[in-house]
This record gives structure tokens, sequence and C-alpha cells, in this order.
């Protein structure tokens, strides 16, 4: 059996504004393309081909312009996700690796599905200096799984704010069914 992550994958989250843009874009570009002998604008039926271009050329930018721009924000979230997956990687090839006491496991302001997400704080002593450190968000309470009731935190020498608590890797085989 395959073993499921503790920590809430958000990738898809952004699939959805990138569907809904890719839709305007396309019903934009298709109103481009159906031909039209004439219009009605403001009760008054013209088959001016001035008129007609400014009206494809308004809804183009209107409606186009927006599939655009809720594309974007799609890509974006996607992008981050994305980002996010390769400084993890990166800290846990480059970065210092220590082992950090839990201090608690809370609920955040954010809900999915009407479940608020979690994160775990945790807390190391670095020459000499408390540093806390709080989780992505995930999806089940890791105490109970943890190795030894330590987490591994990967961190950049150089940058103190750029870590990552390797839930998954500090937690027994669980497997959920």
């Amino acid at each position: 059996m395959k073993k499921k992550s503790f920590i809430y994958q958000t990738w898809w989250i952004g699939l959805i504004p990138m569907l809904v843009g890719f839709i305007f874009i396309i019903v934009a570009t298709v109103i481009q393309l159906v031909p039209m002998d004439g219009i009605d604008i403001n009760g008054v039926y013209t088959e001016n081909i001035s008129a007609i271009s400014d009206f494809r050329f308004i809804f183009l930018a209107v409606f186009g312009g927006s599939g655009l721009f809720i594309f974007m924000i799609g890509l974006l979230l996607i992008g981050y996700s994305k980002h996010q997956k390769v400084k993890n990687k990166w800290l846990k090839e480059q970065g210092i690796k220590m082992s950090a006491e839990v201090i608690d496991f809370q609920g955040t302001a954010r809900t999915v599905n009407n479940n608020r997400l979690t994160r775990l704080t945790c807390t190391a002593k670095i020459n000499g200096t408390d540093y806390i450190f709080k989780s992505q968000p995930l999806r089940l309470n890791p105490v109970p799984f943890l190795k030894n009731g330590l987490v591994d935190v990967y961190y950049d020498l150089g940058n103190m704010k750029r870590y990552f608590i390797d839930m998954d890797g500090s937690v027994r085989d669980v497997v959920e069914l």
C-alpha cells in the first residue's frame, strides 16, 4: 500500500481558476470567429462594419482579458506550490538537518471542507537561541506517529526563515486505509 502524506496538498486548487479562465478565453475567441450580419446596440439595429468590429473588440477585451487574468491566478497558485516543493527538496539536499521538539498541534484560521487546517509547532535550540518552527498545513495529527517524539527540520544557515519541517520523514510507516 502507498504511504499517504501528512501534508495537505494544495496545487490542485489552481486548476479551478485555470479551467474557468480557459473557458472565458475560448468563448471570447469563438465570438471573434462567428460571422455577424448586424448587431442591436441600445435598441437600434445596425449593420455598420465599424460598430460590429468595435463590439467584437470590446467583447474580446473584457471577456478574454478577464479569462486571461483568472487563468494567470490559477497558474500562479500551481506555480507557488511547485516552487515550495522545489525549495523543500533543495533544503533536504543542501540544508542543515536538526531534530526539533514538538510544542503544539493547533488549527489555523483556514478551513477546507468545513475542517480546519492544522499546523505543528516545534522548537529547537541553535547556538543558544530558541527557534520556533511552524509546519505546512497538515491533514492529520502526526504526533502519535512520530519517531522519538521529534521532527526533522531542514534549514538554510544563511537565512533561518527558509526552513522545512519534514513530517513524512519524521513519522513511522503509516498507511491510511
